[in-house]
């Protein structure tokens, strides 16, 4: 209890201090766009975002508690709030019976997560994915243990629900493993209507006015397309499950004497973690079903980047599996968990800096590009060009004045009708705002660049977020993929081109 106490008030501190230290991002643009409109406004909303609504309404309510006068720093409070409780919940019930030795490592493993202090302290549902999961998997397994604990199957059925209310991809794949170990208690005798019939019923009728919403976003979810750093499938997959444990091991804030640090420890952590999930037996195989359906429910929707932020719900039981593997190899273990406790150490101290972000989109400063713009700019003859294909511009334009003039760039038809607006002659003044690397079709964005530089006889560049050498060192061995061109090596993730025309 002691220790669990300690960490709290570390949790506290390192969870609560500068909330603003990084810049808003365009996910958190919406929700704080989101969370002020009434509740009948923000189920509207989110239906059509392909979001549920528990997380949206819960941070509409919160929203109004006077913790400041702004609204990201209470929404990033919500998230904090939510990753404090899984601490408390983990510890008091997950690991109620577990040696000292196992506890102890979970808690430094957990309190000094770099990945979790990254996606607990955005204004985002993260953490509250972490918090129902853990408590439907504890739910679960108390009721795999005795089918006719009413109470257990009712905790079970409300916080698999309102983990599918608050996110599908951990709701579904929770319920997928549930389901596995329930099947395989059937092995032994029990009732197929209390072990498993029930509990899937009771879990449809409270999810039923959402399942028709789930059906569209599934729809959505098998045709979407997600941009590939490789071109190959396959070797597209393999970036993304070495990217998704690189996230939950040693986090996303890497300072470039970190980066060797950490190739050194993969295999040695891996020995680690498969060692630590085998004392597990009964719950592996459904914890290893669940993680695959959420892997392949990440990799078809979001980037590499996103991988751990999409599976952060998986955390707990990944360093429940690492502390447990750091326990029953004595010595050797020992002194592995304080070299990643050390790196991990490391990656907070880097975070508090803020740099060496992996995803340096987190680093942008819109805000700060928004005030540049309107302050040397006349909305009346000015339009702002937006890649939209690399660069997340919903922050941007949530800062810029709303009486300016915005325009997408998305794909060759984007850039003709930008080409077009120019020559109706009412625009003197142009924003180029762009991602450094260009992945348009035929690099038709750097092409409509290289134009205006040539006709428009003033202008101007501005670079923000400069690589770090860790950046640096990513991109040289990233230039060997196919998508990767190394002959101009960027030194910025964003650029922004101000062009000028006789007044």
């Amino acid at each position: 209890m002691r220790t669990l106490l300690v960490c709290v008030v570390l949790q506290c501190v390192l969870y609560g201090i500068n909330l603003k230290l990084l810049p808003m991002w365009g996910d958190e643009t919406f929700t704080v766009k989101t969370v002020v409109e009434t509740p009948a406004r923000i189920i509207e909303i989110v239906r059509e975002d392909i979001h549920p609504p528990l997380y949206f309404l819960l941070a509409h309510w919160w929203n109004r508690i006077p913790l400041g006068s702004d609204p990201l720093v209470r929404l990033r409070a919500l998230s904090a709030f939510f990753a404090i409780l899984t601490t408390v919940f983990v510890d008091r019930h997950w690991l109620r019976n577990a040696p000292a030795g196992l506890r102890n490592w979970f808690l430094l493993f957990w309190t000094f997560s770099p990945c979790l202090l990254l996606y607990s302290r955005m204004a985002r549902s993260y953490s509250m994915q972490v918090f129902f999961a853990a408590m439907a998997i504890w739910y679960l397994l108390r009721l795999a243990e005795d089918a006719a604990g009413w109470r257990d199957l009712a905790a079970f059925v409300g916080a698999l629900a309102a983990l599918l209310y608050t996110h599908y991809l951990p709701g579904i794949a929770v319920w997928a493993g549930a389901n596995l170990l329930l099947a395989i208690q059937l092995r032994h005798g029990r009732s197929i209507w209390k072990t498993w019939l029930l509990p899937n019923a009771l879990v449809a009728v409270l999810y039923l006015p959402w399942l028709m919403t789930l059906s569209g976003a599934l729809g959505q979810w098998r045709h979407s397309a997600v941009y590939s750093l490789t071109g190959n499938l396959w070797a597209e997959q393999v970036l993304k499950l070495c990217y998704w444990f690189y996230s939950f091991t040693f986090g996303e804030a890497i300072p470039i004497w970190l980066l060797p640090v950490t190739v050194v420890l993969a295999l040695p952590c891996v020995w680690l973690l498969v060692s630590g999930a085998r004392l597990r037996r009964q719950w592996l195989w459904p914890a290893l079903f669940a993680a695959v359906v959420a892997f392949l429910g990440a990799t078809r929707w979001v980037s590499y980047s996103f991988m751990g932020a999409r599976l952060l719900f998986l955390l707990p039981l990944f360093l429940v599996a690492l502390a447990a593997g750091v326990t029953t190899k004595h010595r050797v273990g020992t002194a592995l968990g304080v070299i990643l406790l050390a790196a991990n150490l490391a990656g907070l101290w880097t975070y508090f800096e803020a740099r060496d972000l992996l995803n340096a989109g987190y680093l942008v400063p819109n805000q700060r590009i928004a005030a540049e713009i309107a302050l040397h700019s006349r909305s009346e003859d000015t339009v702002v060009w937006i890649d939209e294909m690399n660069f997340d511009g919903t922050t941007l334009e949530y800062y810029l004045p709303k009486s300016f003039r915005l325009r997408w760039l998305t794909s060759p038809e984007s850039v003709e009708a930008a080409r077009a607006e120019l020559k109706a002659g009412a625009i003197r003044h142009v924003w180029f705002v762009r991602s450094s690397h260009d992945i348009s079709p035929g690099h038709v964005f750097e092409e409509l660049e290289a134009q205006m530089r040539g006709t428009w006889s003033e202008h101007t560049l501005y670079s923000y977020v400069p690589f770090s050498p860790t950046h640096l060192a990513i991109l040289r061995a990233l230039a060997l993929l196919r998508h990767q061109d190394g002959n101009q090596p960027r030194r910025y993730m964003c650029e922004v081109r101000e062009f000028q025309g006789p007044r």
